[in-house]
């Protein structure tokens, strides 16, 4: 007989025996009995006697009798509490309206008026027994909590979602007959929730580290559950309050003195929304203006994504309010890219915002919303709070990136006419956020786009696909930039090969990769939305640390040109993520345009070989095997300074002649030696900025190595990569020298470098104002500098915030730019930047602007100057003080006085250290070591997470209460002290 076949009988005999009992009355002691007898000769898991027990055909109506069978398998322990809900809701009317993750099973829903009704009075029975025994209730282990607390969350979306319009229904609405329907339901699952949450071995299972992200999902979901009462049924939300209160006032007093207990009380407390609202300052307030500012500083310069600090950072700052949260967010994302559009960004900026928009959000807002129905609402609301003219219909080539790149003709996606409403909705429907048949209702008018015909991409069939057929890999490279909802899966696959590759030592292929990724560096830009630098970083400088020559080698150029490809990817991440370890790669980083004088020179071998590369070069015969052979890749790019260095003071002192020179670093121009350039241009650049007697030989080689007169197709490609690297800082330097006057006769030669590289210098995004932008923050904002600029900006965040009564009033200030908080910092210093803030506070307090709003605009300030930007790091870095260090010290100076100022800082740090509360220190070095494994799924360490990208939440936590509840954040106090430098030209200072 078959496994399925023996299954089958198994349960008829059960059912049969249940059947039988309940017809004969059989008193529940020998019920009990003959269930213990019968799992001794025939087991069935609890899983299979719940659908049993619980089958509409055991019992059609509310049996007493039934129902106390059911409590004498709970008691003991023949079935499990979480095996009863999701068998439960399997048969529910309620189990048609959202699909639920425990009710996958082949139960039918019962149809019919008059069955429903009875159904409905079994389930809130059974409910009540539930109640009964949860109070003596010991769980076998974390796992049946847990998966108590996922059913109980199917559940409460389920009555949500039956129950009338649910979330959509106003106030007043006539919900009266759906409301009457399930009313005793409704009620016995508040009961249910509260004993559930008050079981002392739960509450100690709930407050201990793990299960993250069920935590989130729970709250999510009890959240929604507590606004759906409190809108439809105030009479049973207070019941629900006064259910908790009483059921907490019975704990012994022991009890309450018990830390862990406490500590439970509060988590159970914090899920169920009581003890949040008000503070001292009055209600609480989250000003449109406020995520805006926070979500500007999170996306500045190349991004670096948490998941768990944007989840965090949500859940604090909203705490129960779901549908708040849920709009506000998406409000400020597309606030965020009108923003952008309207002050006119560069191209690489409006691009990531709309892959953010189109890519990650949805993600994001797959575990953060609680139903399809809810998202839709919130959607459809955040749509018409935001800019319509804006989003529809802006210029496709204004999200193009390669626009300056002539000779490389634009992805499909820029030719077609640009929708981001559109784009952003149909992601949301490839995640299952919202159904594609809600799009036009949430729109207004009739979609033109459509759901990707390929679907939504899972990881494991991707790797599974690039294994059969190398040839996919390089497919996928080229839908990173893709819009429609599948970079997350695709960027996962290609970070995951490369790891592979670079285990295996697969240069080949990894040079390919490499090579690509570093000419379109808005595929990194994108790249970083999902991973960590580190999960790139890692890999590649294992790689390049222990590169070796192999003993049958038999030509060299392909070695150096593998090398110096993966080698120029690194140099592009580089201001990422520069690894913290004395190995070669991140030696050569940090230090990789810095000369050395040759008697500090550790070895003879380094005299040789920087011997032979001069010699070859400047004799014009070549590069020869036997150089390379006898020097490493990795020896050469230490060299490269030390060569620029000799070479040009060997022509400033007549040894060399201008013309030999430039045919000798010609030979830099070809592929194999190319990368190199980086550390030659910027030991150039460095020279040129140190120089104050004649500069003629750098700028003359500086222009024979940034317009050749001649280069080899396949290089002139890798050559603008070069350029883009190094574009910022040679600008900047040049802009110096003509500044200075000391360009001399070579004046429009420099100006001319200035003009070409322009088009390079916003091609890599970076975090740090532009030239012209600081000129007229200091020069033309009405003579007060720096500073006025900043009041400036922060007044018109409050007052957009407060104005938004005005539904004219629905584009962002376009006087704000999270550079402008960074070049404040930067220039004036923490102290004078956190008393402008305050000072902006004091002024709407004076003026009785509406309370809160200012505070909140001030407090995410503070908070945005947590990421890590293109310079290098958190604020703070080099001793530099953050923001949030001196907003405490400014508070700690006005301690005791009662003055204006003294209140606005008070009620500053109280908010910005709220909002902080649920945060655990998450440190941004942390060790990346894991991967995605054969089927797609998440091992530790990528810091991405379910089929295909979506939020890696299930970290270990500590004993920490509501933090472990909301989870880790990346915004512990060590963390937010502010970034952005102005310069990255060693020396130049504003």
């Amino acid at each position: 007989m078959s496994s399925s076949s023996s299954a089958s009988l198994r349960a008829q005999i059960y059912h049969n025996l249940f059947r039988k009992c309940l017809l004969k009355r059989t008193p529940v002691d020998a019920f009990g009995e003959y269930v213990s007898q019968l799992l001794l000769k025939s087991p069935l898991p609890s899983s299979s006697i719940c659908p049993i027990i619980l089958s509409p055909t055991i019992s059609s109506r509310v049996d007493p009798l039934h129902l106390e069978y059911i409590q004498r398998l709970l008691e003991k322990d023949i079935v499990s509490l979480p095996d009863v809900l999701v068998a439960l809701l399997r048969t529910s009317s309620a189990r048609s309206a959202v699909p639920t993750s425990s009710s996958s099973g082949h139960g039918s829903t019962v149809g019919g008026i008059g069955m429903n009704a009875n159904r409905e009075a079994l389930e809130e029975d059974i409910f009540t027994v539930l109640v009964t025994v949860l109070r003596e209730y010991k769980p076998r282990s974390n796992d049946f909590v847990w998966a108590t607390i996922q059913a109980l969350s199917d559940w409460m979306e389920a009555v949500v979602a039956i129950s009338g319009e649910g979330m959509l229904d106003e106030p007043g609405d006539d919900v009266a007959g759906s409301m009457d329907v399930g009313k005793g339901r409704l009620e016995a699952l508040v009961e249910l929730t509260i004993a559930i949450g008050n079981n002392e071995d739960v509450r100690r299972i709930l407050v201990e580290g793990g299960r993250k992200e069920r935590r989130l999902m729970f709250q999510t979901s009890l959240s929604l559950f507590m606004q759906y009462i409190q809108v439809q049924n105030p009479a049973l939300a207070a019941r629900m309050e006064g259910l908790i209160r009483h059921q907490q006032s019975q704990q012994s007093p022991q009890q309450n003195r018990n830390s862990r207990n406490a500590k439970g009380a509060e988590t159970i407390d914090g899920m169920m929304g009581i003890g949040d609202g008000a503070d001292n300052d009055g209600p609480v307030i989250c000003s449109r203006g406020g995520l805006f500012v926070w979500l500007n500083g999170l996306l500045t310069g190349r991004p670096q994504v948490d998941d768990e600090a944007v989840i965090g950072y949500l859940y604090s700052r909203y705490r129960n309010d779901v549908n708040n949260l849920l709009v506000d967010f998406v409000t400020a994302v597309l606030d965020v890219l009108s923003n952008a559009i309207l002050r006119g960004e560069a191209a690489s900026t409006l691009f990531l915002l709309r892959s953010f928009l189109t890519n990650k959000v949805p993600v994001l807002l797959s575990h953060l919303s609680p139903s399809p129905m809810i998202a839709s609402y919130a959607l459809s609301q955040a749509l018409l709070r935001t800019d319509t003219s804006t989003l529809a219909n802006p210029p496709p080539s204004s999200f193009d990136p390669y626009s300056h790149n002539t000779s490389t003709n634009p992805d499909m996606l820029f030719n077609t006419l640009v929708d981001l409403r559109q784009e952003f909705l149909f992601a949301c429907a490839l995640h299952g956020v919202v159904g594609e048949e809600d799009i036009q209702g949430i729109i207004g008018e009739l979609p033109l786009g459509a759901l990707p015909v390929a679907g939504r991409y899972d990881v494991g069939e991707l790797m599974n696909q690039c294994a059969m057929d190398p040839e996919k890999l390089e497919r996928l490279l080229e839908e990173i930039e893709g819009v429609e909802g599948n970079s997350g899966a695709v960027v996962r696959t290609v970070v995951e090969m490369m790891r592979n590759m670079c285990e295996q030592k697969e240069t080949m292929p990894l040079r390919s990769i490499c090579s690509f990724l570093a000419r379109k560096t808005s595929s990194l830009d994108v790249m970083l939305l999902f991973v960590k630098p580190v999960c790139l970083l890692e890999p590649l400088c294992e790689l390049l640390d222990t590169w070796r020559y192999e003993e049958d080698q038999g030509e060299y150029q392909p070695v150096y040109e593998e090398f110096g490809y993966i080698l120029l990817l690194m140099a592009d991440l580089t201001s990422s993520s520069t690894p913290n370890t004395d190995s070669f790669i991140p030696q050569l980083l940090s230090k990789g345009s810095t000369s050395q004088r040759i008697e500090n020179f550790e070895s003879s071998d380094k005299h040789a070989q920087l011997g032979g590369w001069i010699r070859e070069i400047f004799e014009g015969e070549g590069i020869s095997d036997g150089l390379m052979s006898s020097c490493r890749p990795q020896d050469f790019y230490k060299l490269v300074p030390t060569l620029f260095m000799q070479s040009v003071m060997a022509c400033e002192s007549g040894i060399l002649d201008i013309d030999t020179l430039k045919e000798g670093f010609a030979f830099l121009l070809e592929p194999f030696l190319l990368p190199s350039l980086v550390g030659g241009l910027g030991w150039l650049g460095n020279h040129l900025w140190e120089s104050h007697e004649d500069i003629s030989v750098p700028v003359q080689i500086l222009h024979s190595l940034l317009v050749p007169s001649s280069i080899s197709p396949d290089a002139s490609e890798v050559h603008k990569t070069v350029i883009s690297i190094s574009a910022r800082q040679l600008e900047r330097v040049l802009r110096e020298l003509v500044r200075r006057g000391t360009a001399g006769s070579h004046q429009s030669t420099v100006e001319a470098l200035v003009a070409n590289l322009l088009p390079y210098t916003s091609f890599k995004r970076n975090g740090a104002a532009t030239r012209d932008e600081l000129e007229n923050w200091t020069h033309h904002a009405g003579g007060g500098g720096l500073m006025q600029s900043l009041g400036l900006a922060f007044q018109s965040l409050v007052n957009w915030s407060t104005s938004q009564g005005d539904i004219n009033i629905v584009r962002p200030s376009a006087t704000y730019t999270h550079r402008l908080i960074l070049a404040t910092w930067r220039v004036l210093g923490a102290g004078n930047t956190v008393r402008g803030i305050v000072g902006e506070v004091v002024k709407c307090r004076i003026q009785g602007t509406t309370p809160g709003y200012a505070e909140d605009v001030a407090m995410s300030m503070i908070l945005s100057m947590g990421f890590p930007t293109e310079e290098g790091g958190t604020g703070g870095g080099g001793g530099k003080m953050g923001l949030l260090e001196a907003l405490r010290a400014e508070e700690a100076e006005e301690s005791g006085n009662e003055g204006v100022k003294a209140e606005a800082l008070r009620s500053i740090l109280r908010k910005v250290e709220t909002q902080l509360t649920p945060f655990s220190p998450m440190h941004q070095n942390a060790t990346v070591g894991g991967g995605v494994d054969a089927t797609g799924g998440q091992q530790p360490g990528m810091g991405v997470g379910g089929d295909g990208e979506g939020v890696d939440l299930d970290l270990a936590m500590g004993d920490d209460g509501m933090a472990g509840l909301l989870g880790d954040g990346g915004l512990g106090e060590g963390d937010l002290m502010g970034s952005g430098l102005l310069g990255d030209v060693s020396g130049m200072e504003l």
